[in-house]
């Protein structure tokens, strides 16, 4: 499964959060797809596929005292109209 986490921190924090960064490494499972920086602001997109909770976990950890991560479950658009036709389907059939 698919999802994004949109990463942000306080500017004061921005020296601290380069410097964990150039060290970073993703840990086992959390197979990273694709990153953006907001050039506007303090905030990162990620785009992730996770192997398992805990992959999730020793990725977020790390980052909690001093970032905001908020995580979302995303999906190929076209992808989650088929599947939301298929429910609809369903759900009208019972």
């Amino acid at each position: 499964m698919l999802f994004m986490d949109i990463m942000t921190w306080d500017p004061k924090d921005n020296e601290e959060i380069e410097k964990r960064y150039m060290s970073w490494e993703y840990p086992e499972g959390y197979n990273m797809i694709s990153e953006w920086s907001d050039v506007s602001s303090c905030r990162v997109f990620i785009v992730y596929e996770l192997e398992n909770e805990e992959a999730y976990a020793r990725a977020a950890f790390p980052w909690r005292d001093i970032a905001k991560l908020e995580t979302i479950p995303i999906m190929d658009t076209k992808k989650a109209v088929g599947l939301g036709e298929k429910m609809e389907a369903e759900m009208a059939m019972a």
